[in-house]
């Protein structure tokens, strides 16, 4: 009895020794992420990007059931700053389009069409988000951590404004993760959306200000991704 009693004492002090996991699993149909920034179009007077691609870049405000101040970090006088440059994680993907004939609505009125084929993305991590250096997208080298990569499937981009306003929705499967510490607690996104998660975005101004909500895909199995 003593022998046992000494064991399961053991067992709870590692237990307790080690950090709480964050968030919960979101369920199927679940808003799980939200998201907000914009995307970077190629410029070629400046030829930023300098690999001469365009890149959706966004932070996530809404993780789970998480707290804002697990997502965000203090500014120079202590106060939490709900912005990109103190955002604990951010989303790059970089993207091409392909503009599809326009759809004729009658009255002078089209509807834009854009393909946007699949690709790839990235969260980020970083404990100190303000020494990201954002001048360039192509180079991710201070962005922190690669904490999850998605494959992101193939979809079209609507707009009946000449891009002024749009919609787009599209689906991101998660590929790998990682653990990491948020807040001094454990998270893997693969917990949170084992699956990956499906995006319905609005964008304005030629997309370059972004919202979005992404909620969870469904699973017959519960399978984990490589790398959780």
């Amino acid at each position: 009895m003593k022998r046992n009693a000494f064991v399961l004492l053991v067992g709870l002090w590692l237990v307790g020794a080690l950090p709480a996991w964050a968030g919960d699993p979101a369920g199927a149909s679940q808003v799980a992420i939200g998201v907000t920034g914009g995307s970077v179009w190629y410029d070629p007077n400046t030829r930023i990007p300098s690999d001469g691609g365009n890149y959706c870049i966004w932070y996530l405000p809404l993780v789970g059931d998480l707290g804002l101040d697990s997502l965000f970090a203090r500014d120079s006088h202590g106060v939490l700053a709900y912005d990109r440059e103190h955002a604990y994680l951010i989303w790059v993907s970089k993207f091409s389009v392909e503009f599809l004939p326009p759809a004729d609505l009658g009255g002078g009125r089209s509807l834009l069409r854009v393909l946007a084929p699949a690709g790839e993305a990235t969260i980020y991590y970083s404990d100190t988000p303000e020494t990201r250096n954002f001048s360039d997208p192509s180079d991710q080298s201070t962005w922190g951590e690669p904490v999850a990569t998605f494959g992101r499937k193939a979809s079209i981009l609507r707009s009946n404004d000449g891009l002024a306003t749009d919609t787009f929705i599209f689906s991101a499967v998660l590929e790998s993760s990682s653990s990491f510490k948020l807040s001094g607690k454990r998270f893997n996104f693969a917990d949170l959306i084992p699956n990956g998660m499906t995006c319905f975005e609005y964008g304005e101004n030629g997309s370059t200000v972004e919202f979005a909500n992404c909620i969870a895909i469904g699973s017959a199995g519960g399978a984990k991704p490589a790398g959780h």
